[in-house]
């Protein structure tokens, strides 16, 4: 449990939710850290937000998101009608949690991204002008590299700003990307759409209920990319054979998805503060599976 006057908790932000009574107990949500606490009308859960206008945008696009089979967490409106209050937001509480159903997460994604299609989509800034770049610019950079850049040179500022040195995991993320990059080949595929980009973390199980769909995390490109990328997460965690790359072949441009999917998560790793050394060996064992199946598929 966690004292109710935390300070990473703002009192102020509680209260602005109506989630003044009892102990804040910390949980996973996404790929972050969220608050559950009590409030009226059930357990809701505070995450801080590293950008308001997504946020905003996300939790819009939640409140009218209906996918047949699935829960969706439903944000939770501040006492003046908010979405997020000082750099926090609010949402329902819902049951389950990730598990290691690749197959069954590609699957979802099938028909999620299908319901995305039809929303209105954020702006999103690919490649930021100005440094040092925050949260949200790094995963711009990381997916611009991975898609149609250089991942050597595009990540090199961000590296630079935290003063990475050659023999750290970051820099064996960044070694891993450019060793991939070089199985890059041009793409035909069907126009680019609104698609999930954080499945295999946003997307709950529980066996006394239907899948709960935590967040939206928006990017524009082809559906079978945001597949991938559930793919190339699990197999980083080790938590499916590299036959999931096989069975899910006939989707679109899926050798070359694979590779984006896997270039855009090494280079996260590369830039991104939260990074642990501990996740890089299933770094590297993702990259070398994905650059067989790749090589195999050319």
């Amino acid at each position: 449990m966690v004292d109710v006057n935390d300070e990473s908790l703002p009192a102020h932000v509680r209260a602005a939710f109506g989630a003044t009574d009892g102990s804040a107990v910390p949980v996973v949500a996404g790929s972050g850290t969220g608050w559950l606490v009590s409030a009226p009308g059930g357990p809701v859960v505070l995450r801080p937000v590293a950008d308001t206008a997504l946020a905003n945008w996300a939790a819009r696009i939640r409140e009218n998101l209906e996918v047949t089979g699935l829960r969706v967490a439903l944000p939770v409106r501040s006492t003046d009608g908010r979405h997020v209050v000082s750099g926090w937001r609010a949402d329902r509480a819902v049951s389950g949690r990730p598990e290691a159903r690749a197959d069954e997460t590609i699957a979802w994604s099938v028909r999620i991204n299908a319901a995305l299609s039809e929303v209105e989509r954020p702006r999103v800034v690919r490649r930021p002008s100005t440094r040092p770049w925050v949260e949200t610019d790094l995963f711009g950079v990381a997916e611009a590299a991975a898609w149609d850049g250089d991942p050597e040179r595009d990540l090199a500022p961000g590296m630079e700003d935290r003063g990475t040195p050659f023999a750290t995991h970051r820099a064996a993320a960044l070694l891993g990307a450019k060793g991939l990059i070089r199985h890059r080949r041009p793409v035909e595929v069907a126009t680019p759409g609104l698609v999930h980009g954080d499945l295999a973390r946003g997307l709950l199980f529980d066996a006394s209920a239907e899948p709960a769909l935590t967040d939206v995390v928006p990017y524009v490109r082809p559906a079978s990319w945001s597949a991938a990328l559930v793919a190339v997460d699990h197999l980083s965690w080790g938590t499916v054979d590299s036959g999931v790359l096989l069975r899910w072949g006939h989707l679109e441009e899926w050798p070359q998805m694979v590779l984006r999917a896997a270039v855009f998560r090494l280079a996260v790793h590369a830039l991104h503060p939260g990074s642990r050394p501990a996740a890089m060996d299933g770094l590297q064992a993702m990259a070398r599976q994905v650059g067989e199946f790749v090589g195999d598929a050319a």
